[in-house]
């Protein structure tokens, strides 16, 4: 499956702007190129109802103690789990990088991080065309790890998911293999609202790649 990588998008993970000199727009071009044709993507979601108060969201048989996920899927009726890797492949290509050259390698890292997004913004334009969130609006990707959503619960996501179905595991840190790989809750509310991005609940400020909030 190709992934369109916007080269912006690149850049930012690199904190270099909007714009970048000598040989790296043509590196990333390249390196687009090679993982486009060698990583293969794969990803699993789950519809539920979910239940929201001040301090906590269920869905799918937990219950989330997160001010900052409350928050996010205020008014949402449906929550959606999602989860997206670009499989192995990705991961042995890194490595060699990583041995080879390490320009390329710095750069690849960014290259595969706006990629795994592209592909889940993929994912999720599906998403609203399903019958059981026809007319719902969704929100923003939420994954664990933002804010005050424990990262612990990367275990109860993959469980609901049976992500081992695409390959995808964790560590005893509850870091996702392959590294490459997203997970996410995803609300779906009667009414458009304005959510916040992911950086708005990061305390790292001065972040090269935080996008404006």
């Amino acid at each position: 499956m190709e992934i369109a990588v916007n080269e912006k998008e690149v850049l930012r993970y690199l904190g270099c702007g909007s714009a970048a000199d000598g040989s790296v727009p043509s590196l990333i071009a390249e390196l687009s190129g090679l993982f486009s044709a060698n990583a293969v993507p794969r990803s699993v979601y789950g519809v539920w109802d979910c239940q929201i108060d001040s301090s906590a969201a269920a869905f799918g048989g937990i219950t989330v103690k997160s001010k900052n996920l409350a928050r996010h899927l205020t008014c949402c009726r449906s929550a959606v789990l999602l989860a997206a890797t670009l499989g192995t492949e990705a991961d042995i290509l890194l490595r060699r990088l990583g041995v080879q050259d390490m320009e390329k390698a710095l750069i690849a890292q960014a290259v595969c991080a706006a990629m795994i997004e592209a592909y889940c913004d993929s994912i999720e334009s599906e998403l609203s065309k399903k019958k059981e969130l026809d007319g719902l609006h969704p929100t923003t990707r939420f994954s664990p790890g933002y804010g005050d959503f424990d990262i612990a619960h990367q275990k109860d996501i993959l469980r609901l998911l049976n992500c081992e179905r695409i390959g995808l595991t964790l560590t005893d840190g509850y870091m996702l293999i392959p590294s490459k790989s997203v997970t996410a809750v995803i609300g779906f509310s009667k009414e458009r609202k304005q959510v916040l991005g992911k950086c708005s609940y990061c305390a790292v400020k001065e972040c090269d790649a935080r996008e404006a909030v």
